[in-house]
């Protein structure tokens, strides 16, 4: 379904280029308000969060390989790559806060709007790497864990692979089924919240470790390596089936019925974004090298993202308009955040990010320094 790890797969490439359009636009929905008299925004924003389990996948995809150098060299590199840009970024969107006054909105500016110091900086980092950025922090002990992940599951056969995969399925179509059943108590069955939690007891819809997050971290493993297999008709069931879950699990939340964080329904969804995706034909260099720069910078638009959406929609007041017209200017400032998110990365990488990566590189004595996409790697 991939390259080797040393190859670029255009496709994978653009399935995380989109996705990353889509943690911007679920950040965009909540200034979009109602639309003809009806709130969305709920199940507006479930249908781009499938954005979480895609990048939790394609990260186990390619971090879950065989080491070749050393665990020490290993973890330095995470650290030059996953650690080092939120260091750096967060130090340039402190600075940029206090400068244009905006450290007073965040409550981290006391008495001060425009003073900088080392205890703000530190409260700003902590505010932003448990809000914002929550994605890192959630991902680093999988990261950490993910040269031992691949021992363990390499040892596998594929037919136990594939007896893994389908216990996980029917684990997941259970937890489903156990939501819809906690779902009927916003109808009046006042028992139907208990039963839900007792079934879920007696038989848990998941299995250790592999549930929340860390599944689609090693779904992206099982991805990977089963791939191939999926050919054919059966690639069409995976993709029909994970449209309509992606869908559904939207208009769930849409209507107030109980789901699962994350969704059971997210696992056939994200396997259906990864057949859609290598199923793509990408055609033209100028396209290829486009979508490759900015797959490539995936992880600080990610950084930058949030802050920019702040920017751009504060600029622009949605309160006049409605219908088609509303989703227009919606949609134009959504894609407007990403441009100045994707801007901002091409150009602080390139002249502040990738030197200091170079340069840690360097002092820690490990192979050449790139600037990496965390989201994938």
């Amino acid at each position: 379904m991939g390259a080797s790890a040393n190859e670029r797969d255009v496709r994978l490439d653009l399935l995380r280029s989109v996705a990353m359009f889509a943690v911007v636009a679920v950040h965009a929905v909540p200034y979009l308000g109602t639309v003809c008299g009806a709130d969305v925004t709920e199940g507006l924003a479930k249908l781009f969060l499938l954005c979480d389990p895609v990048f939790f996948a394609l990260s186990g995809y390619f971090a879950i390989r065989p080491l070749k150098r050393t665990l020490r060299d290993y973890y330095l590199g995470k650290f030059v790559n996953v650690v080092a840009p939120i260091i750096v970024y967060s130090v340039v969107a402190y600075a940029f806060a206090a400068r244009f006054g905006y450290l007073g909105a965040l409550g981290l500016a006391g008495d001060a709007p425009s003073t900088v110091s080392l205890g703000g900086y530190l409260a700003f980092a902590s505010s932003i790497v448990s809000g914002a950025w929550w994605f890192v922090p959630v991902l680093m002990p999988m990261l950490l864990g993910a040269p031992f992940l691949f021992v363990m599951l390499e040892a596998l056969s594929d037919s136990q692979l594939k007896l893994l995969v389908k216990l996980v399925t029917a684990l997941s179509l259970w937890g489903i089924a156990c939501d819809l059943v906690a779902s009927l108590s916003a109808f009046g069955v006042t028992w139907a919240a208990d039963l839900s939690s007792t079934l879920l007891h007696l038989m848990p819809a998941r299995m250790e470790p592999l549930f929340g997050y860390p599944l689609f971290f090693c779904m992206g493993y099982a991805l990977r390596r089963l791939g191939s297999a999926v050919t054919g008709e059966a690639r069409n069931h995976a993709l029909l089936i994970g449209l309509l879950f992606w869908v559904g699990d939207a208009l769930l939340a849409q209507f107030g019925f109980e789901r699962s964080n994350p969704s059971h329904l997210w696992v056939f969804s994200t396997m259906g974004a990864f057949v859609l995706a290598t199923g793509v034909r990408v055609r033209g260099s100028l396209a290829t090298r486009f979508i490759e720069w900015t797959s490539r910078r995936s992880y600080s638009i990610y950084l930058f993202q949030a802050a920019a959406v702040v920017l751009v929609f504060g600029r622009v007041d949605l309160a006049d308009f409605d219908g088609i017209a509303l989703v227009f200017l919606w949609l134009a400032a959504t894609f407007a955040s990403y441009a100045l998110s994707w801007c901002a990365a091409s150009v602080l990488d390139t002249v502040l990010l990738n030197p200091i990566q170079r340069w840690l590189s360097r002092v820690f004595g490990i192979a050449g320094a790139r600037q990496v996409s965390t989201k994938a790697n």
